[in-house]
This record gives structure tokens, sequence and C-alpha cells, in this order.
């Protein structure tokens, strides 16, 4: 089935492309609301969904004179806030993994650690202080509000009145020197706490 094309909205569109603040107020607010529905569905968090709707506009607005849209955005629209859910869905994943396994590690330091697992969590202690301390100031504030505090990232973003994406960043750069880091000494552990 085919769609015939919306003349108002090719009207907007053109006049997005020159610049037109209220066209995009317009198409912003008649998209806005659905497009947030469509991503909670994905993501099943209303707060999380409307950021990513946010920054789908913001990129529009960004990329405006270059969008190739003849008459409907509603598919582009879609299709944006689809990958990034599947962006945020898949980093959720790593961090979530990624803290699990930190967490194992801190949660069986304790009599039952026989001597060699307790050197082992000594030296991975020493090594995260070690790759947290060589972490630019910003990250390292970052990644402490989301690991010792346990803020969301738009709880740290409002905190420190930085972006939500500069908050992703940050934490995503933190977690890749992490896990350069002390891969070696998660993956020896892990397989000690498993074969228990």
């Amino acid at each position: 089935m085919t769609t015939e094309p919306n003349d108002s909205e090719f009207i907007l569109l053109h006049r997005l492309k020159d610049g037109d603040e209220l066209a995009f107020e317009l198409l912003f607010r008649k998209y806005y609301p659905r497009l947030c529905g469509f991503a909670n569905k994905f993501i099943a968090n209303q707060q999380e969904s409307e950021e990513i709707i946010q920054e789908v506009f913001l990129n529009i607005w960004k990329k405006r004179e270059y969008l190739k849209l003849d008459h409907e955005i509603r598919p582009y629209l879609y299709k944006s806030v689809q990958n990034l859910c599947f962006n945020f869905i898949e980093h959720k994943k790593v961090i979530e993994s990624y803290y699990s396994v930190l967490n194992l590690v801190y949660q069986n330091q304790s009599e039952d650690f026989n001597t060699y697992e307790s050197v082992l969590y000594t030296e991975l202690q020493n090594r995260v202080d070690e790759a947290m301390n060589s972490l630019p100031e910003q990250c390292l504030k970052i990644f402490r509000l989301s690991r010792e505090e346990g803020l969301k990232y738009h709880e740290i973003a409002g905190k420190l009145g930085i972006s939500v994406k500069t908050v992703e960043t940050q934490m995503g750069r933190a977690l890749t020197k992490l896990k350069i880091e002390l891969k070696d000494y998660l993956i020896v552990i892990l397989v000690g706490l498993f074969l228990k």
C-alpha cells in the first residue's frame, strides 16, 4: 500500500532544510509523542526514550541541509529511533555485563577465597585503582557517579551540567580503558569462580 505525499509535510521539510525553526518545531511536536511510545517498546524506560527522541531530532537539525527526504520524514524518524534504541540496548548490555563481573569479584572477596584468589584480587584491585587514576578528571568523575553512587546517565548529566551524550561517551572511554587494563585478571578470576 503506497501513501500519498503529504503536501504540508513536504513544505515543512523544505522549510526545515532552509533552517526554519518553526518548521522544525512543528515536525517535532507532530512526531514526538508517537516516537516516544515507539522507543519505549524497545527499551521500556520513558525517560531514556525521550532522550533518544531528542537526540534524533537534534541530529536532524544538525544535518537538515543534507537530508534526502522527498515527501515524508516518518520512515526516516522511525528508522533513526530504532537504530538508537538498538545502540542503547547493546551499550547497556556491555556495561551491565562488565559491572556484573566487577561485582562478582568484589562480592566474593571473603574468607572463602583461597590464597591464590586473594593474591589475584589484590592485584586486580591495584590495577583497577591504577586504571581509574589514569582516566581524565571528568571521565573519572562520571564513572564514579555511575559506579559508586548508582546514578543514571541523565542524573549524572543533570548533576554535572553536561549532555547525556557526553556522559555516554565518557563512560564508554572509561569502560574501554578498564577492559583493556583488566582483561587478563577478569578472565582468570571468572574461570576460578565458575569452576568452584
